[in-house]
């Protein structure tokens, strides 16, 4: 990707459909037949069981009990990675359909990171010995360094494989940093969430990017503009204080991008609204995309939704996926109008 070009476009990748190999050849071709320039494979289930449930059948310590897991004892990383079955879903879909790859100028996939795995993880026995829950009722991996250092490394032969696989961004998908940092940082010290974020993608041959949702306090934009990561990705349509946040120097002279989320991803239905009035319309979208063309420069920007679509699973599959799928649509529109 050549910043010159500018104003690519992409998606963060789930979708609020059944997670079967059918539903993930649907999104996939339909957001190539969209216009999507770096397609993502499709995330059809919860980001932290998709990556946890494999770890906790292959690590004795890590338990998934009632959809929760819990870690009991020091544990060794993999040898192998795990979950490479996403990356192969793209692999295999361009071998069957060879056409549709000249569609589209390259392809995506969506890990989720160390930090927010880690959270997600609660400890107990001695591991969790003289750790006092601050944000959560329980002790958490997320506070202890050494844990969340194993699951840099287990993230990072993911990484690494998928970027062997030809796959073009692979993103570390992070929406808990914006919880754990804010005017400070719990639990870690800059250094050490700097130093992780680089571990995790340091086997990515080409572009790396993180995502962060909610609102970027100015701490955190500090960091993750010191890391490796070329793509920060963030909320703007629901979070637009985050337009105060970053500004056109902060991506001038250097190999970094911005993905500027701008269609809605999380909300509930309202009682007799239908269906288009959910979805963002294209005049708006080519506004909001010159607001952000003017910000930060087209070369600065990668186009995309705010997040992840699985939160339309309230409104039911049939009609969450056609207002993700129809958001989509509707922001390319807006994009190719302006060119």
């Amino acid at each position: 990707m050549d910043k010159k070009d500018g104003l690519f476009t992409t998606v963060v990748g789930s979708w609020p459909l059944s997670n079967n190999h059918k539903n993930m050849l649907r999104v996939f071709t339909d957001l190539i037949q969209i216009g999507i320039d770096f397609p993502c494979y499709p995330q059809l289930l919860s980001m932290t069981h998709q990556f946890l449930s494999p770890l906790s059948e292959i690590i004795p310590q890590l338990k998934e009990v009632d959809e929760k897991f819990y870690l009991y004892e020091e544990f060794e990383v993999p040898k192998k990675p795990i979950a490479l079955e996403y990356g192969k879903f793209i692999v295999n879909f361009f071998n069957e359909y060879p056409d549709l790859k000249a569609k589209i100028k390259g392809t995506k996939a969506c890990l989720t990171g160390p930090f927010t795995l880690t959270f997600e993880t609660i400890l107990k026995n001695e591991i969790a010995k003289g750790l006092k829950p601050t944000i959560f009722e329980e002790p958490r991996a997320v506070m202890v360094d050494w844990i969340v250092n194993k699951f840099a490394e287990i993230i990072k032969q993911i990484a690494a494989a998928y970027s062997d696989m030809g796959i073009d961004i692979v993103s570390c998908d992070e929406p808990i940093l914006g919880l754990l940092v804010g005017r400070k940082i719990l639990f870690h010290s800059e250094d050490f969430i700097i130093d992780t974020i680089n571990k995790t993608i340091s086997g990515i041959k080409g572009l790396t990017s993180i995502h962060v949702c909610g609102r970027i306090s100015p701490y955190l934009r500090d960091i993750l503009l010191k890391t490796n990561v070329k793509i920060l990705d963030h909320e703007f349509s629901t979070n637009e204080q985050n337009f105060k946040v970053f500004e056109k120097k902060h991506f001038q002279g250097t190999d970094k991008l911005l993905a500027l989320g701008t269609v809605e991803s999380k909300f509930v239905p309202i009682p007799d609204k239908n269906i288009d009035e959910y979805v963002e319309k294209v005049e708006f979208l080519k506004n909001y995309i010159k607001k952000g063309i003017e910000q930060y420069g087209r070369e600065n920007l990668i186009i995309k939704p705010d997040c992840g679509f699985y939160p339309l699973k309230v409104f039911g599959e049939n009609d969450g996926y056609e207002i993700a799928i129809k958001k989509v649509k509707n922001m390319v529109i807006a994009l190719n109008e302006l060119k």
